[in-house]
């Protein structure tokens, strides 16, 4: 499948200089270096963009993506649906001289100054998002149970240690 209604590259200047709005879907297949983190590759990102200037005049690429990626539960090893949004405001630079200028709140975007590929910009968000473990809810719930339980309830044969802290408890509700 192909990617709807988003070109594969822009003039970044001009679309910023025009406040040009872009939407559309883009197939999670069309980005390898995100699909390679993945469990499957299948499914697809919905994709609002904006090009603009901002108050100070600065170039600025503005952005909105949701999607649900397949990932590997990191206790079970099955996969697990993430559901991702993202929000992300970009200062449109041409050098590192104007990325160093940028005001804090602006990552800086460098752009060749007549062609932007929209599904790198996209890619490398999206990777930037992704959460840094993957669980299952369930999986999650049972690691918290076996937590509790470890922590209360010694091995058969093992000796039960009394915690160091525990003295603090007892002076904490002392005033």
């Amino acid at each position: 499948m192909s990617d709807h209604s988003l070109p594969k590259t822009v003039d970044p200047l001009k679309y910023a200089d025009q406040n040009k709005a872009l939407q559309g879907v883009m197939e999670v297949q069309n980005l390898p270096r995100l699909a390679d983190m993945l469990a499957s590759d299948a499914g697809t990102i919905t994709v609002d963009l904006e090009f603009d200037r901002d108050e100070q005049r600065i170039r600025i690429l503005r952005g909105r993506l949701s999607t649900s990626l397949s990932r590997i539960c990191e206790r079970c090893l099955e996969p697990v649906q993430q559901p991702i949004e993202t929000e992300f405001t970009l200062g449109i630079v041409l050098t590192d001289e104007q990325a160093s200028q940028l005001p804090g709140r602006y990552e800086p975007l460098l752009v060749d100054p007549v062609s932007l590929e929209l599904k790198e910009v996209i890619e490398e968000e999206l990777i930037l998002s992704l959460p840094m473990f993957a669980y299952h809810d369930r999986c999650h719930g049972e690691y918290e149970q076996k937590s509790e339980d470890s922590e209360n309830k010694p091995e058969d044969g093992a000796q039960v240690k009394e915690n160091p802290f525990s003295v603090l408890a007892g002076l904490k509700g002392k005033k």
